[in-house]
């Protein structure tokens, strides 16, 4: 008696399965992870790009995600200051990276990695969103964990300084050299520290 249910569940559960619609099903369920897996592979795949000449020390994946914030995160040309473009704010980072340390430069390297991958599970690398979803990418993570908001205050850091360390800039902010020179105030270095504590 069982058996009969059992088979007659299973007729009717199975008569609208035609090997048709199976094969049908089957496609759409392959085409599906066909895209998956093309979007997947588009948004890993290294660009055709390569880093520019004069950028001796970041490697593309450094180079990519500082460059696009960047592009991102400064404006000067807005208050009517040299863009970031006419300052040379990627060989300026470049030199600053020369100078580092190899386990800096590893830490370095490693929080471009993070920072670059992380938004994966939407199928995309920060590098290569919109302005918009970049930004707002930003600053999810300035309002985030501890670790992120130190991890994105590094690298807004590290741009940021690239720009307002070139000396083309000092005009724009009314500051024409250090004391030093200006009022001929002699150089005394670093102050020692306190021996009588």
């Amino acid at each position: 008696m069982l058996n009969e249910d059992l088979e007659s569940v299973l007729k009717e559960q199975l008569a609208p399965l035609s090997r048709r619609s199976f094969l049908r099903h089957s496609l759409g369920v392959a085409g599906g992870l066909a895209m998956l897996a093309s979007s997947w592979q588009r948004a890993y795949a290294d660009e055709v790009i390569a880093v520019p000449s004069e950028i001796r020390y970041l490697t593309l994946l450094e180079y990519r995600v500082l460059n696009r914030i960047r592009e991102v995160f400064l404006h000067p040309e807005v208050l009517g200051m040299p863009s970031t473009i006419d300052i040379p704010v990627m060989q300026n980072i470049d030199l600053m990276i020369s100078h580092l340390s190899k386990p800096v430069r590893a830490n370095v390297n490693l929080a471009g990695k993070i920072f670059e991958f992380s938004p994966g599970y939407r199928f995309s690398r920060f590098s290569s969103m919109s302005d918009d979803a970049a930004l707002a990418y930003m600053e999810k993570w300035q309002n985030g964990y501890f670790f992120q908001r130190g991890l994105i205050t590094s690298l807004k850091s590290v741009v940021a300084l690239a720009y307002w360390r070139d000396q083309r800039v000092n005009p724009y902010l009314d500051y024409d050299g250090p004391v030093s020179l200006r009022w001929g105030v002699r150089k005394l270095g670093n102050a020692p520290m306190p021996t009588d504590l």
